[in-house]
């Protein structure tokens, strides 16, 4: 018997070296922390460009003041010449005078908002001086809170949605402006543009980034500002918008290793492999051990063929000169010979099933001579047993077999009878011809075999675990052996008892031969 099928088992160190190699990954997947440092930068230059960007606008809000306070010294009474001077500032939408009670004395809307803007707010000391269709209005807390009406005084006032500037004039009117804090602040954006994308990147020589904001919408900024918070924000003040500074500082990413994690799966993978490579050891050690058990066996079996054919035929040659009582004996020696030598056919058999080519050859052969043959061997040992054997079917069926595999597994068919069915008192071969096909059946009366165990018995060295096989001897391969022989040959053997009858019929399905049917030409004569 080769073992060559079982070579896969060289697998095994390399399904443990997989094993071990995505333990070994998992550890380190498990035990790697991944954090990131922060790198602190030089804050001082950023509050170098915070305080000279407030110069700029500090001194931007100091002009746009100014030019507020001619407007508000304008001519009052020139409503054209003081819309033109209106339009000429940045941000102007409206110019209200109110008098020392609180009255709207004069409201003059921007060229670009329109005199039908209803939306605007007008302002008010007290809401029931409301012009009639304005509905938008801005109340004032007081005179004092518009520099205590002092001559020349000036000033902001702020909400969130508005922002008013205020000039006292000596005529004890007060002259308020209304500011789109929008445009005055895309003014200056738009006039420091150029220097801030300059100066914010200055001296520039660490990682991180700067960024600067201005109401909620980054203006300029150098790096790459992410998404996290700020670690730096420098407020600016600003009337016109919302201004910040934002710097971040860099981060370096670092990778930490948990070692006992490491540790833990180095040793977990290290013991996977070596128990591979053992098993592999003991397991490549067990298969040469029984690649030489079975050579030996097949060995032993052929040398055993050569003396017991020898044995048989002195058997054979003696019983012809011999009295009865010798004669006798000499019949147990045939008897106890052949079933030898059919052990020795079974194993030698079983340890052949394996190779590469499992056909045997095939041939036209006349069934009823073999089964004669057969029938010969075994009817003594079974009439002592008290089986009588009977053949029936046309003698001349012929079938495509081959004749040494057909009597080894009738004889094998017949010995289970001999073994286990003593009890029925009789068997019987059958042999039917159908269509292409040939069966032949072996039939006994007795105890039958289980339900459950009727395709177990075809496995090799299955045995019937109950008060069947007590007391009977046999290797188990008989069966298995049998229908092995009958597959290379083409056909099948099955168990085909029917429910609720006593015995086993086994039937073997085998090719019917070309030449079975002679055709017999009329006799001619020629001249």
């Amino acid at each position: 018997m080769s073992f060559s099928r079982f070579r896969p088992v060289i697998l095994l160190p390399l399904v443990a070296f997989v094993i071990a190699t995505a333990i070994l990954t998992g550890g380190f997947i498990l035990s790697k922390h991944e954090r990131f440092e922060r790198i602190k930068r030089d804050s001082p230059v950023v509050g170098r460009f915070g305080r000279i960007l407030q110069e700029r606008l500090d001194s931007l809000e100091s002009t746009y003041r100014s030019h507020l306070e001619i407007l508000c010294r304008a001519d009052l009474n020139d409503r054209f010449a003081l819309r033109d001077a209106m339009d000429r500032v940045v941000g102007v939408k409206q110019l209200s005078t109110l008098n020392p009670a609180g009255r709207v004395e004069m409201h003059l809307l921007a060229s670009e908002v329109g005199e039908d803007e209803a939306d605007i707010p007008l302002p008010v000391l007290d809401s029931k001086e409301l012009p009639v269709g304005r509905v938008s209005h801005f109340v004032i807390e007081s005179i004092e809170s518009l520099g205590g009406g002092k001559d020349g005084s000036s000033g902001w006032l702020e909400t969130d949605e508005n922002l008013f500037f205020y000039l006292n004039l000596s005529e004890r009117r007060t002259v308020l402006l209304l500011i789109d804090r929008d445009a005055v602040n895309h003014s200056v954006i738009d006039w420091l543009e150029s220097w801030i994308l300059e100066e914010i990147s200055r001296g520039r020589k660490q990682e991180g980034a700067d960024a600067l904001v201005a109401n909620h919408k980054i203006v300029a900024s150098v790096g790459d500002p992410h998404g996290e918070e700020a670690d730096l924000v420098l407020q600016l003040g600003f009337h016109f918008g919302n201004w910040q500074i934002r710097s971040w500082d860099s981060r370096r990413r670092i990778i930490d290793y948990d070692r006992d994690i490491l540790f833990a799966a180095g040793l977990l993978a290290f013991l996977v492999a070596l128990a591979g490579v053992i098993a592999f050891l003991y397991l490549n050690r067990a298969l040469r051990l029984a690649e030489r058990r079975v050579s030996f066996v097949n060995q032993v079996s052929h040398e055993l063929k050569t003396p017991l054919t020898n044995i048989l035929l002195n058997a054979d040659l003696a019983i012809d000169g011999a009295d009865p009582a010798g004669r006798r004996r000499l019949a147990m020696i045939q008897e106890e010979s052949r079933r030898l030598s059919r052990l020795i056919d079974n194993v030698l058999t079983f340890a052949q099933r394996d190779r590469r080519h499992p056909d045997v050859p095939l041939s036209s052969a006349s069934l009823h001579s073999l089964i004669e043959e057969v029938a010969a061997q075994f009817r003594p040992s079974l009439e002592r047993r008290g089986i009588a054997l009977s053949i029936v079917g046309d003698p001349s069926i012929r079938a495509r077999i081959n004749s040494d595999a057909f009597l080894q597994i009738l004889g094998n068919l017949l010995s289970n009878i001999e073994k286990y069915a003593a009890s029925g008192g009789i068997a019987r071969i059958e042999t039917e011809a159908t269509g292409t096909d040939v069966l032949v059946r072996v039939i006994d009366a007795g105890p039958g075999i289980p339900r459950n165990e009727r395709e177990r018995i075809f496995l090799p060295f299955h045995r019937l675990g109950d008060e069947l096989t007590e007391g009977a001897s046999g290797t188990g391969l008989g069966l298995s052996i049998a229908r092995d022989l009958a597959e290379r040959m083409g056909g099948a053997l099955h168990l085909r008892s029917e429910t609720g009858a006593s015995g086993a019929v086994f039937e073997l399905r085998i090719f019917r031969s070309v030449d079975d049917k002679v055709i017999t030409f009329p006799d001619s004569r020629a001249s």
